[in-house]
């Protein structure tokens, strides 16, 4: 195993969190590892370190295998710590690759993984208060569905304590029926999860150690009450990402979410399914945003703006009240009150290090229509 260590942040807290991230990601058949993949302009596993950032972690550590460590390490830097996980023995395996870098870590541990990019950092602390509140072994996030297929049951007694995480394939009939789920998204009382990880026994049908396990074992020492489950808001939260099907479904929900936050703020959008956003854009209050309008980046569009219709904006500035319509603008700055197109193509260009104009034209600060 090879752990390179991070400095911890000076606003440390007692949450340790594990991202496990070493899946081969064959359905996806790509040479860019699954996690790399982008969603809204942000590699998927960047919305799950967002996640990580937003609950002010004391030490993140990414669990990678040998071939992606290093393409993930670039991307991301030394913020975090890396773990290798040189066969892929299953969740509960992979966690333990962690342990030398946080076995000495008090409060609790916090395991997400790279292929769920949905889960939003309110449902993350929710489960966190929720463990520390009853003082739980372990908690999990759950989801409801009707049926959860392809998802481990969670079940509960009559007093609605989790007793018992069954895996579909294992559950009776009348488990089957359950339709609370598990996300696969575990907390952990620290001591204890460092303590009992590694005793983990192979799973007979697979041979992997499964992160799963330790409800049984929690229950089996403490008895009901020792596991808690928090359901999600929005059961899209658990949705993993396997191919690119499901890549393009988790960017319709992340889209959606944008989207809705720019018009709660003040933004119109006339139709939000031919409306495209990254994360990171930033709109004024009383922008227009028409169909076919793409925004990517680092765009920044200020106040009183409308943008397209079929214009896209790509790392671009755009001052108040300015109009951007069928057009394309890359890297360059539309000066306020500015009207851009129809057919325009605004850029810039750096030749021999220095920034120049390109060639199709471009607006300065000076300029007030192209």
């Amino acid at each position: 195993m090879l752990f390179l260590p991070t400095m911890p942040d000076p606003h440390d807290t007692a949450l340790s969190i594990v991202v496990l991230a070493a899946g081969e990601g064959t359905r996806m058949r790509s040479a860019l590892p699954k996690v790399l993949h982008p969603i809204c302009g942000r590699p998927m596993l960047g919305h799950v370190l967002a996640v990580a950032d937003a609950l002010r972690a004391g030490r993140t550590t990414l669990v990678l295998a040998p071939d992606t460590l290093d393409a993930v390490r670039a991307r991301f830097g030394e913020g975090y710590g890396y773990a290798v996980q040189a066969e892929r023995l299953g969740t509960g395996h992979a966690v333990l690759q962690a342990r030398g870098a946080l076995h000495e870590q008090p409060g609790e541990v916090l395991v997400l993984y790279g292929d769920t990019p949905l889960l939003r950092p309110e449902t993350a602390q929710a489960l966190l208060d929720l463990l520390r509140r009853t003082r739980a072994l372990a908690g999990l996030v759950s989801f409801y569905a009707d049926p959860p297929t392809g998802y481990g049951r969670v079940v509960r007694d009559a007093a609605g304590r989790v007793v018992a995480l069954v895996e579909e394939r294992d559950a009776t009939p009348e488990q089957r029926a359950i339709t609370e789920g598990n996300s696969g998204v575990m907390a952990f009382n620290a001591p204890w999860l460092w303590e009992r990880v590694g005793r983990l026994a192979r799973n007979p049908a697979k041979g992997e150690y499964y992160l799963t396990d330790l409800v049984a074992q929690a229950v089996a020492e403490r008895g009901p009450g020792a596991v808690v489950a928090l359901p999600a808001a929005d059961p899209r939260e658990a949705w993993g990402v396997n191919d690119r099907a499901q890549l393009a479904a988790a960017e319709a929900v992340m889209r959606e979410r944008l989207l809705t936050g720019l018009m709660r703020s003040g933004v119109t959008i006339t139709d939000p399914a031919a409306t495209y956003v990254d994360v990171g854009v930033t709109v004024g209050q009383d922008t227009i945003l028409l169909p076919g309008t793409l925004l990517q980046g680092a765009t920044r569009v200020g106040e009183r703006c409308v943008i397209g219709p079929h214009a896209t904006l790509v790392d671009a500035t755009v001052g108040d009240g300015a109009r951007v319509r069928d057009s394309v603008v890359e890297g360059a700055t539309v000066a306020a009150g500015a009207e851009i197109g129809p057919f325009a193509w605004l850029r810039r260009e750096f030749v021999d290090g220095k920034r120049q104009m390109g060639e199709r034209g471009a607006t300065t600060e000076d300029e007030g229509r192209t």
